[in-house]
Parts: C-alpha cells; sequence; structure tokens
C-alpha cells in the first residue's frame, strides 16, 4: 500500500500571502531566523492577521539543531498558539514542523523515522500550521520530514511522519524577488536535485514521476534566469521547489543526499551547495545501475536532452553559469579533508537516505566517491 502526501492547499502567485487575511486565530506564533526578522516579511504576515496575540520565535539556525526545535517546541507549550506560521527557508520550516508535534506530545525525534510513516504519533493538531518559504529550494513547506541536526553526534537526522505536513503552503513570488544570487545558486541547486533523486528513488511512484519531471524541466528553464534576476523566472523557481518537494517528499531521496547530509554537518556549507556538488557525480556513479540509467535516458529525452550524458554535463554547465563549485577542492583544502574522510564516510554510510538509492556504495566506493569528487574527476566505477 502506498499513499501520496501534501499540503491540503497550496496558494501562489504575486498576491498569495493575501490569504493570511482570511485566517480567524486568535493566538499566533511567527517562526523565522534573526536575518528574515530584519526584513519586511514578518511584518507583511502581521498586518494581516487578525489576532489579538502574536508571539515571534526568530532563534533559527542555519542547520537547525534538535535543541532549537526544543526551544520553539517549549515556547510554544506555553503560549498555546491556535495559528503556528513559518516564515523562511527550509530551516525555519523544520523547525516548525518538529515544534508543532513537541508542543503535544513528548516523544523522541531520533524514532520518527520513514520507515513507519503509517504510525500516528497522537498529536491532535492543536495548531494548524502554515508554511511561507523564503527561498526556492528545499521543499519543506509539502514534505513530511525535518532535517535537525544532533550537536552531540555532529550529524544530521531526518524524523519523519506524514503527520508532519504542513496545512497550507504560501508561494509569494514578490518574497523572492530580491534573494541574494548566491541563495538563488544554492537553493536552485537543491531543488535540481530533488527532482532528480525523486525520479530514481526505488519508491518512486507515477504520483511523484510527475511532479519530479515537471519540476526539473522548469528547474532547467529557469535556474541560470532566475540567477540573473529574471523576476519571472523566479516565479516558475517557487513553483519547481515545491512541486520537487511534493515528488521526492513521497519517494525520498537516496545517494545524494547521503553525501551532502554528511560533507554539510562536517564542513558547515550550505545544504544545496552540497547536495548540488555531488549531483554530478552520483549521476556518473548511477550509470551502472540498469534503472538509473533508464529512466535518466527516458526523462533526458522528454525535456528535450538526448540521453543521461547530456544531462550530466548539461548540469555541470549549469553549476559553473551560477557560480556552483564543481569539486571539492575548490572549496576544502586537501588537508582539511584528509583529516575528515573517514568520518565522512561512516556518516553517509549511517545515513537514512542511502536506503533509497537505487545503487549503494560500499565502504570503499564511499571513499572513491569522495576522492574523484575531490579532485573533480569522472567517476568510472
Amino acid at each position: 500500500m502506498w499513499t501520496f502526501a501534501c499540503p491540503r492547499a497550496v496558494i501562489y502567485g504575486n498576491d498569495a500571502i493575501e490569504a493570511i487575511s482570511f485566517e480567524t486565530a486568535d493566538r499566533v506564533l511567527i517562526v523565522t531566523d534573526k536575518s528574515i526578522a530584519t526584513l519586511n516579511y514578518v511584518e507583511m504576515v502581521k498586518s494581516r492577521l487578525k489576532a489579538s496575540k502574536i508571539a515571534v520565535f526568530d532563534e533559527v539556525e542555519p542547520e537547525p539543531s534538535l535543541d532549537t526545535a526544543f526551544k520553539c517546541a517549549k515556547l510554544a507549550k506555553e503560549f498555546d498558539p491556535q495559528l503556528i506560521i513559518a516564515i523562511g527557508g527550509g530551516s525555519v520550516i523544520d523547525v516548525a514542523k518538529m515544534a508543532r508535534i513537541l508542543r503535544e506530545i513528548d516523544i523522541d525525534p531520533v524514532g520518527i523515522t520513514p520507515f513507519v510513516d503509517l504510525f500516528e504519533l497522537g498529536y491532535k493538531k492543536k495548531s494548524k500550521l502554515i508554511a511561507i518559504p523564503t527561498t526556492s529550494g528545499t521543499g519543506a513547506d509539502v514534505t513530511w520530514a525535518c532535517v535537525l541536526t544532533d550537536k552531540a553526534e555532529n550529524r544530521k537526522m531526518t524524523p519523519a511522519n506524514k503527520e508532519i505536513i504542513p496545512d497550507v503552503s504560501i508561494l509569494d513570488y514578490r518574497i523572492v524577488e530580491k534573494m541574494p544570487s548566491r541563495l538563488i545558486a544554492g537553493t536552485g541547486m537543491d531543488a535540481l536535485t530533488h527532482a532528480i533523486e525523486g525520479l530514481v528513488s526505488i519508491w518512486r511512484n507515477d504520483f511523484s514521476d510527475a511532479m519530479c519531471e515537471k519540476a526539473l524541466e522548469l528547474v532547467l528553464e529557469n535556474l541560470e534566469k532566475s540567477y540573473a534576476n529574471d523576476l519571472s523566472a523566479r516565479a516558475k523557481m517557487h513553483i519547481a521547489a515545491t512541486m520537487a518537494g511534493m515528488g521526492f517528499g513521497n519517494s525520498q531521496v537516496g545517494l545524494i543526499h547521503a553525501l551532502g547530509h554528511s560533507f554539510g554537518a562536517f564542513f558547515k556549507l550550505h545544504h544545496g551547495i552540497c547536495v548540488g556538488l555531488f549531483l554530478p557525480y552520483v549521476l556518473q556513479y548511477y550509470r551502472r545501475s540498469v534503472d538509473a540509467k533508464s529512466i535518466l535516458d527516458r526523462v533526458s529525452r522528454k525535456i528535450g536532452l538526448e540521453d543521461m550524458e547530456v544531462l550530466i554535463n548539461r548540469i555541470f554547465e549549469l553549476m559553473k553559469k551560477i557560480g556552483v563549485p564543481t569539486k571539492i577542492s575548490e572549496i576544502v583544502d586537501d588537508k582539511e579533508f584528509s583529516e575528515k574522510l573517514e568520518n565522512l564516510i561512516m556518516a553517509t554510510l549511517n545515513d537514512a537516505s542511502l536506503a533509497m538509492s537505487p545503487r549503494v556504495p560500499d565502504y570503499e566506493e564511499t571513499r572513491k566517491i569522495y576522492e574523484y569528487a575531490f579532485q573533480g574527476k569522472e567517476i568510472d566505477f
């Protein structure tokens, strides 16, 4: 038995945030970060609320920790909001998703895994959750997983359950009009990776395929233009990110994310840059997976590319045009890489995302993938 889970509604357009004015909650908790709090987005939301009591939690950090989710949940318990609104990127939305659960039930987030996705968590959704993404990449506004960092273990974990999904996603194009180019690049590569991994995952299905294929087409058509400040392309990328989220959220990611999660945790780099960096190398590794190659050859032809090889080359070209590193040595020196390589390998092999990968590397292959990606060498094994 399979299910396709997504929010009750996705509201999109240049005026999408106006939907907030129809909310009747009297107590509202806004979850965001310090950077977003300095912009006008929180005020845009506040001015449209009818609530008499509004609390703001703005302590979400990049690559957020479990501690932050618990802290946000503590405020939610005390404030007892009827509505939680997450305004920010994937980090903010993931903290809000987990905090909504933890405010009601005492559960270890580590125990919430995609392998028990039909298990009911037992919370009554005392708070409605609205996600307003301010970046175009994570898909966190429509997925049933959270990415949180366990600082004690220096590793990322992905507690997941279909009850985690926000109730509503609001995609207002105005919010991404002034995104800095580096963020456009990083989040865009995240969306591209989600679309491709969702297509080749062993949990793929007809519903996820439809979303991932369209998202892939939109990203390849619009990411470079979005990076160059084309506002219509930015609107398309905002839609593509959420479509990719619906797709991979229901089929899951694989080896690219296992590598990206580990690399990002050890080197404290933007998640989108990390997965984007490994994307073309893992596709080279997937060439020996009959299923993955067949899928990517077929999808490549559907979007106007000859085959999987042309797709890989197109990705490398795109990365260069939007300033994304194409090899690890561009951002990490040899000494630091060598010192952390063993830990990187073990973290990757223990990442839950590997379970859905169409080809799973052993210890030596994982080492070689890292070493080849460091040198910018084509993977031929």
